[in-house]
């Protein structure tokens, strides 16, 4: 059995469970806040979606992204860079940085685009090349954790 774990709002949980529960069982989701972490530093996650920030629990996070394979990282918050130095994991980024892996193209009141700049690749090791997808837009979900889940979709189908 694999994890994903995911650090956002709690407010973004029922929509990123929605969202996910046709790739995966509930029991792959592991969500993460600052109460939590000390508990989770030694469960090994396939991959981590860091989409809030954990100031307070730096060294806690470390552990945990230590013991992951893959990273999602929301490149639009500030966060320690240390966090991945010298880290054995693919790292992917999203925000509206045109520098990161998956970067908004276009957004408006009820849908995005956004762009894959660079290859990756799945949970099955296939190349996934540089392309565009869209993603619904609610009002009620922040808009970071709608891209996210879109790159966890990506990554798992």
């Amino acid at each position: 059995m694999f994890f994903i774990g995911i650090i956002t709002n709690q407010k973004n949980e029922n929509y990123i469970k929605k969202e996910l529960a046709n790739l995966l069982s509930e029991d792959n989701i592991i969500f993460i806040n600052d109460k939590n972490i000390n508990y989770l530093t030694n469960i090994q996650f396939d991959t981590l979606l860091v989409d809030s920030n954990l100031k307070e629990k730096e060294k806690e996070l470390r552990r945990v992204i230590s013991n992951s394979k893959n990273i999602i990282l929301n490149s639009d918050i500030e966060y320690n860079k240390k966090l991945i130095d010298n880290l054995n994991l693919m790292v992917i980024t999203y925000g509206f940085n045109n520098k990161a892996t998956f970067t908004v193209s276009s957004i408006d009141n009820n849908k995005a685009i956004i762009c894959l700049q660079r290859i990756i690749f799945s949970k099955n090791n296939d190349q996934i090349e540089p392309s565009e997808y869209e993603v619904g837009i609610d009002e009620n979900i922040d808009k970071y954790a709608i891209i996210g889940t879109k790159i966890i979709n990506v990554i798992y189908k």
